[in-house]
Formats: C-alpha cells, sequence, structure tokens
C-alpha cells in the first residue's frame, strides 16, 4: 500500500508540475482558457495566474510526507473542479478549449478531456482516503540505504540520461536542417538544369516524375492556427476575400526566410487586390511579432511544430503553396526565394491564378514539363443545380463505419453541413432537436455533414446519421461556403433545393416549406463607399430604441459582433485597450451585436451595444460574419468597404500597432 500511495503521489505530482509550468509559460493562452470556459473577463487574468501556481504548489506539497494528504486533498478539489467545469460547457454544446497543458498539448474539451480528469481525480481520492493516516513511502527514503557505489552509479546514469537526451534534441535538429539543405540544393540543381548547364559529368535522361507535394487540383487541408495577437486564422477565413492564398512556410531561425520577409511585406500591400498572402512560421509570438513589425507583415500563424506545413507536403523553409480561391491545391511547392518569387510573379501576372503546369512525357520521352496546357481547374463550388443528380458523398460515421447518401435515396433527404464548434449551429441546437423529437409529415430525413471529432458530435445528442468530413470537401461539392446550411435531395437522388444558409433557412427547409433563394442570390450586397449608410434602428442592452443615425456629425465604426464568435472573444482585449485610449482621430464605436442581454454585458464594452439576432443590419451592409466593420463618415455615408476579421478591424478603428490593411470583402 506504500508503494502504490508514493506511486500515486508520484503521478498527480508530474501531472500537476508539467501542466502549471506549461500554463505559466503561455500565460495569453490561458486567459482565453478561462474566457472560454465562462470565467467573466474580469478574473480571467488572475485566474488564468492563480491556476498553474495552484498546480505547481500542490505537486510540490505532494513529495515530503508532511504535506501529501493535504496536498492529495487539493489535488482532488481541482480535477472535481475540472470535471464539472467541462461536463457543464458539453452539456450546453460548448467545447471551448482545455488549455490543459499550454502550448505542450491544447485541444478542445471533450469526452477524453472528462474521462482524463475523471482518472486524475480517482487518483486523488486514493490518495486522501488511503493515506489519511499514513500518506505511503517517503520519496527519498530509499536514499538511505544506498551506499557510496550506489551513489556514484546514480549519478553517473542520471547524467547518461540527460547526455542522451542532449544527442537526441541536437540529432533531430541537424536531420532538420540537412533536410532544409538537401531540398535548397535539389532546386539549386533544377534551376542549373534548367538554363542548360551541365550538372555532374553524366548526363542522364530522368524519368518522367508527377510534381511533389499535393496534386494540384486537390482539396487544400483545413487548419487553424494562432496568430500573433492571439486570433485564430484557418483557411477558410483566408479564401473568405474570394482571392487565391499564397501560404509561405518559414522559420525564425532559417536565413533564407528572413532575407524574404521585406518581399512578404511588399506583396502583401501591392498584390492584396489579387491574392491573399499568409506567412506560416513556428515559435512564440513575441519573437516574430518584431519581425513582422518591422516588414509591416499580416497574417502571421504560428504552428506548434511543422504540422501544417507536412500536410501540405512543403518539406523545407522558406517554401510557398498556392491554394486557390475554390479552396484546391493550385501550385506544386515552390522551394527557396528564388521559386517563390517566379511564383509570385505567375500569380499576379495573370486575372486568374495560373496553376502550376503538370510534368509529363512530351512524346519525346525526355520527361520535360509541358507548359502549354496548365492544370485542369476545378469546379467551382456551387456548380450543381437544382435537378441534377446530387454529388457522391461517402463518408465516416462517428463509429467509422462508411455512409453512403445514395443510400438513403427512396426518401427526401436533408444534407445539414454543421460544426460543433461554430455559434451559428450551437444557437439552433436545441432547435434542431426538437424537430429530430416531431418531425412534421413530411418532414425529409436527416444526414448531417459535421467537422470536428466524434466525441464533440456524440455530445450534441442528436438521433440522425453524423458523419465526419474534416476538409469541408462534402460541403464544397453541393456549393456550400460555411455552417450551417443545407440542401434537400429528392427520392431519386436528384438536388430539390438551393444552399440553404443560417438557421432560419435550414430549419425553414427541414419543416418543408419553400426553399430559399439560390445562395449567389441571398449573398449581401456591399455597400459601395460613398454610398448613404443603411438605416439601423435596434434596441440596447437596456431595451431603449438607438438609431445609427444620431451618431451622424463624427466619424462610427459600426462593428458586427457576437459574444459566441471565438474570433471576437480573442480580439476583445485588444477592442477594450482601444476603447480605453482611443488613437487621435479615432471614430466612435457602435458595437452591432446578437446573443442575450446577459452575454453582451458580461464582455463589459463601454461603447454602445444594440442587439440584432437575425443579423439583418449586418446583412444590410455587406457583412457576412463577425468579427467584421465598416466606417461611416460625420454625414451618414459608407467610408469604406467591410473588414472582416479581428486585423482588418483593429486596423480600421487606427490601431497603430496594426500596420496591415483591412481585409475586406
Amino acid at each position: 500500500m506504500d508503494t502504490a500511495l508514493l506511486l500515486a503521489r508520484l503521478v498527480l505530482a508530474a501531472v500537476f508540475v508539467v501542466a502549471g509550468v506549461a500554463k505559466l509559460a503561455d500565460r495569453s493562452g490561458s486567459r482565453q482558457a478561462m474566457r472560454g470556459f465562462g470565467v467573466p473577463e474580469r478574473l480571467a487574468a488572475p485566474a488564468g495566474l492563480a491556476l498553474p501556481i495552484a498546480e505547481i504548489a500542490v505537486a510540490v506539497l505532494l513529495l515530503p510526507l508532511a504535506t501529501a494528504w493535504w496536498a492529495g486533498l487539493g489535488a482532488l478539489v481541482l480535477l472535481l473542479a475540472f470535471v464539472l467545469g467541462i461536463g457543464y460547457n458539453l452539456a450546453r454544446g460548448r467545447q471551448p478549449d482545455c488549455h490543459c497543458f499550454g502550448q505542450l498539448h491544447s485541444e478542445p474539451a471533450g469526452v477524453a478531456t472528462l474521462i482524463r480528469n475523471g482518472v486524475l481525480a480517482a487518483v486523488a481520492a486514493f490518495v486522501v482516503t488511503a493515506g489519511s493516516d499514513d500518506p505511503g513511502s517517503s520519496l527519498v527514503g530509499w536514499a538511505d540505504d544506498l551506499s557510496a557505489a550506489g551513489w556514484v552509479a546514480l549519478v553517473i546514469g542520471a547524467l547518461g540520461l540527460m547526455l542522451l537526451a542532449a544527442e537526441g534534441w541536437a540529432l533531430v535538429h541537424l536531420l532538420g536542417q540537412n533536410g532544409r539543405l538537401l531540398l535548397r540544393l535539389d532546386a539549386l540543381e533544377e534551376a542549373l538544369a534548367g538554363s542548360g548547364a551541365a550538372v555532374g559529368r553524366t548526363p542522364t535522361v530522368p524519368a518522367p516524375q508527377p510534381p511533389p507535394g499535393l496534386a494540384v487540383g486537390s482539396p487544400a487541408p483545413a487548419f487553424s492556427l494562432s496568430g500573433l495577437h492571439g486570433e485564430t486564422m484557418t483557411l477558410d477565413a483566408l479564401r473568405a476575400a474570394g482571392k487565391p492564398v499564397l501560404l509561405i512556410f518559414s522559420d525564425p531561425n532559417c536565413g533564407p526566410c528572413n532575407g524574404l520577409l521585406p518581399d512578404i511585406g511588399r506583396w502583401q500591400r501591392e498584390h492584396s487586390g489579387v491574392m491573399t498572402v499568409a506567412l506560416i512560421t513556428r515559435g512564440k509570438p513575441e519573437a516574430n511579432r518584431s519581425k513582422s513589425a518591422e516588414h509591416g507583415i499580416a497574417h502571421v500563424l504560428l504552428q506548434s511544430d511543422r504540422e501544417v506545413a507536412q500536410a501540405y507536403m512543403a518539406n523545407g523553409t522558406p517554401t510557398a503553396i498556392l491554394v486557390r480561391a475554390d479552396g484546391t491545391i493550385g501550385s506544386p511547392p515552390s522551394p527557396g526565394a528564388d521559386a517563390i518569387r517566379q511564383l509570385v510573379a505567375r500569380t499576379v501576372g495573370s486575372p486568374a491564378p495560373v496553376p502550376a503546369a503538370i510534368a509529363r512525357t512530351n512524346g519525346n520521352g525526355n520527361g520535360s514539363v509541358d507548359t502549354a496546357r496548365p492544370a485542369p481547374q476545378a469546379p467551382a463550388p456551387g456548380a450543381t443545380k437544382v435537378g441534377q443528380p446530387a454529388p457522391t458523398l461517402k463518408l465516416p460515421d462517428l463509429d467509422g463505419n462508411e455512409v453512403d447518401l445514395a443510400s438513403f435515396k427512396g426518401a427526401k433527404t436533408l444534407v445539414l453541413f454543421w460544426n460543433p464548434g461554430c455559434g451559428f449551429c450551437s444557437r439552433m441546437l436545441d432547435d434542431l432537436k426538437s424537430w429530430e423529437a416531431a418531425p412534421p409529415a413530411s418532414a425529409p430525413k436527416l444526414l448531417v455533414v459535421s467537422t470536428g471529432t466524434p466525441e464533440a458530435n456524440r455530445a450534441m445528442g442528436l438521433r440522425s446519421t453524423v458523419v465526419l468530413d474534416q476538409g469541408f470537401n462534402g460541403g464544397r461539392a453541393f456549393g456550400a461556403s460555411g455552417t450551417p446550411s443545407a440542401v434537400l435531395v429528392d427520392a431519386k437522388g436528384n438536388l430539390a433545393s438551393p444552399v440553404a444558409v443560417g438557421a432560419p433557412n435550414v430549419l425553414a427547409l427541414a419543416r418543408g416549406e419553400e426553399a430559399p433563394a439560390p445562395a449567389e442570390n441571398r449573398r449581401p450586397a456591399a455597400r459601395k463607399v460613398g454610398e448613404k449608410a443603411p438605416e439601423v434602428k435596434l434596441p440596447d442592452l437596456n431595451g431603449k430604441m438607438i438609431d445609427l443615425a444620431s451618431h451622424r456629425g463624427t466619424k462610427t465604426l459600426v462593428l458586427f459582433w457576437n459574444p459566441g464568435c471565438g474570433f471576437c472573444n480573442r480580439m476583445l482585449d485588444d477592442l477594450k485597450a482601444w476603447e480605453a485610449k482611443p488613437p487621435k482621430g479615432a471614430p466612435k464605436l457602435f458595437v452591432i451585436s446578437t446573443g442575450t442581454v446577459e452575454a453582451n454585458k458580461a464582455m463589459d464594452l463601454r461603447s454602445p451595444v444594440v442587439l440584432d439576432q437575425g443579423f439583418s443590419a449586418g446583412s444590410a451592409f455587406g457583412a457576412s460574419g463577425t468579427p467584421s466593420a465598416v466606417l461611416v463618415d460625420a454625414k451618414g455615408n459608407i467610408a469604406s468597404e467591410v473588414a472582416v476579421g479581428a486585423p482588418g478591424v483593429l486596423a480600421l478603428a487606427g490601431t497603430p500597432q496594426d500596420q496591415a490593411k483591412p481585409t475586406v470583402v
């Protein structure tokens, strides 16, 4: 029993010390996690500091016998609090980022997180109940029995393990550096070969090979990465402007990468109307922030290591890959600064992105690249029309079994595109469950095509079939561009409706009501600069009607907001700092939000907040999501295009630290 109690204490101490130190190393992430779990904004920062300190204290106090029982009790209290917090959020359909081990390991809270904390709580309960009189063996008691030779062997063994760990670390980094050098040598040889220079003494005829990397025209892997200011950016968000996206994979310790930074800043400024340039690197935000600020670079995204680069088969730095506006791969990887500059020149030198040519044998058997025919363009989303056969859809369900949409033939089927982490989806979940419980007589069957983990989707408690499509390829095949959205498929397997976007339209389609207008007709028409701003009369948080026209006489930033939106939550601190000390000449702020009165009051903004649950005001201005904003001048006219995302909104507000131009739609 004594040994078991000692092992239990060591396990708990190891878990708590790693979790506490990792959280202290990422204070901003800890604060964000607290906000995600519902801690009020004013308490998020102190709670984000107090929790890791408490975890480290528990870890240290678990080791001495005199304090082990009390530390076990503290561990049990903390773990039960974690279990209750995770369970409460899962029950409400939310999956905040647990940030359990800081940047070492962080994922949306789910059933697996709940089980892990439950098991650790059971270990802590064992220490408390079985160790009330005797908390077990001493951690260092065994050392009293060691002879001098034993101590020497122990020290030598510890030093040997440290040396092995250091050698392993050095070997991994050396292999990575050698890989980058080999890629650059390959690129140099290809360039020399292309210019006619001889490489080596014996010329050989290379066999025809496919281009490296992901196939041109294949779906680009989805990703979600943090920016330099804590915001989260996804591939879909980068594509929101309807332009191709150039992904440049970099490394803060790569000399050629650093030499390319001035060009990247210039490309973002000069070619923003043609493409969106995003820099994907790694390391701490502080190390990258100074470099990006020096060259005026926006859209800097941080990998934990090289997970996104590996998904795109970008095996060295710097490497660039073009993603077309429809979300498919538009070029093979371009390794090296010169190859990247050539890719940029090809992309901006024509009205549409030109994919790299496909390498193939051209008839004379030399395997050269035929540049006469570019790679075939993938069909744009929404190419299917009502009456045409529905696209093929075969995806795994939550148990891993393949589900084929064709098996639903014989009955009308509502194909619902979903994301358990989407705030709009979460708000319509109760209505969807009510529809499932008592569907109308002529209601279709429901097939949910979702992203996220199986645990997150099971936690929703839906009765209908749920299949997983992490890359949103199924949604794009049907013409959908976001969640929630849906399309009706008739009993013969043909499309019976255009894509319905948003909870009201999706539920109307589920109830068998008149199909919504086609998506291209429903897209909000952005007001032009100089036109009169739409009329806005909405209730504030006290129920008083507020008229946007009352703000005439001064510039006004109209901000479209959602307190349940993760992107909004991540920029809230920056927005409050802007309110507290606005730059000279900054506009007034007018927040048009969704959600409850309580949720909006909890944000503690100083500026006027009005409620627009149907997002009708946002649509009238041409906005299509949150956070987004538009400037209205002193005469009540539109003074800017719609800015999308935290960096664009803050730039429109005149935040000095944001040197990038706003992303506009």
